[in-house]
């Protein structure tokens, strides 16, 4: 019941997201300005992660290697489902997000293929009561925080359960909506038991000695795997001028990532609001990774559909642009 349930709600949800936008037919954001030149919109959502599209924006590097006159217009969204959205209605171009919302994506037939992953961060379940040490430890009425139902902390969650305790839903009737933000509030003032987030929370709740980690979260999704990711729609990959353009873009965001540490925290300093010192401490996580390789994809992909997440199963080829290497 709980799986139809599930599928249910995120095929209302494409529904939804398909009327409110005027369908998949719409024009694509993709186009040119009023004086002939190329423009494109690309959205991505707060924290860390998205470093590669942060390096684009801050350098022009799509602009650099366009051959011809071309506008870049970055906007920052609240959610993947506000992405997708505007994929869907053509308002958006390129959209980042995370690992699993993508996968829902391509299965409900939003019309994009994933072009670059982003990164990998770190994941955590925490608990603010110490009885609690393991899933088999939460009862009923212990309340899980995390983003909200369908997200890749949901589906981590559901790994687990699925791994530990025989069921992948077994723990959905536990789960709370909140922003990441006020997840940690929530733990802190003990209105949930537990709070599954991702980094930069992550990083402060395990300094907070009062909590303690469940191990559970990291056994089925292990550091380095893929987080978030960038989904181009169909008309930028078809585009071979401006999709050389975006995939050279990001061969030298990552490039300038992976070798200037310092240069990057002065990018992120703007971006992230934080101090410089913070920001460092964040990059030098173990976790915090940056590459352009889909990691367990298609793992995340086949747990979905046998888990009653999507109602079809996403095939790498299906979901991936064959520039993309899996591993």
């Amino acid at each position: 019941m709980m799986k139809k349930l599930v599928a249910l709600l995120l095929s209302v949800s494409m529904v939804f997201a398909l009327t409110a936008c005027g369908g998949s037919d719409g024009g694509s954001a993709q186009g040119t300005t009023g004086d002939g030149e190329k423009k494109i919109t690309i959205a991505y959502q707060g924290g860390i992660g998205y470093a590669p599209i942060h390096v684009m924006e801050e350098k022009d590097l799509i602009e650099a290697n366009y051959d011809g006159e071309i506008e870049v217009e970055f906007v920052k969204l609240d959610s993947g489902a506000a992405i997708n959205e505007g994929i869907i209605g053509g308002t958006i171009d390129i959209g980042c997000m995370g690992l699993g919302p993508a996968i829902s994506g391509v299965a409900a037939g939003v019309p994009y293929k994933a072009i670059s992953n982003l990164c990998s961060q770190s994941h955590g379940l925490m608990s603010n009561d110490p009885s609690i040490k393991s899933l088999a430890d939460i009862k009923t009425e212990d309340k899980i925080a995390l983003v909200n139902t369908g997200s890749i902390q949901h589906i981590l969650l559901a790994m687990a359960a699925e791994k530990n305790l025989g069921d992948a839903h077994a723990l959905d009737n536990n789960i709370q909506a909140m922003s990441h933000a006020e997840g940690m509030a929530a733990l802190e003032s003990g209105t949930v038991k537990l709070h599954l987030t991702s980094s930069p929370f992550i990083y402060q709740e395990r300094e907070n000695a009062a909590y303690n980690e469940l191990p559970e979260i990291n056994e089925v999704w292990p550091s380095g795997n893929s987080f978030l990711l960038a989904m181009a729609s169909n008309k930028v990959v078809e585009d071979e001028k401006l999709n050389a353009a975006v995939l050279a873009a990001f061969d030298q965001a990552f490039e300038f990532i992976n070798s200037d540490k310092e240069g990057l925290a002065e990018i992120e300093v703007e971006y992230l609001a934080l101090d410089h010192d913070t920001v460092m401490s964040y990059l030098n996580e173990k976790d915090c990774q940056f590459f352009p390789q889909l990691r367990g994809a298609d793992d995340m992909a086949s747990f979905m559909y046998s888990a009653g997440f999507v109602t079809k199963e996403v095939s790498m080829d299906e979901f991936k642009h064959n520039n993309v290497v899996v591993e």
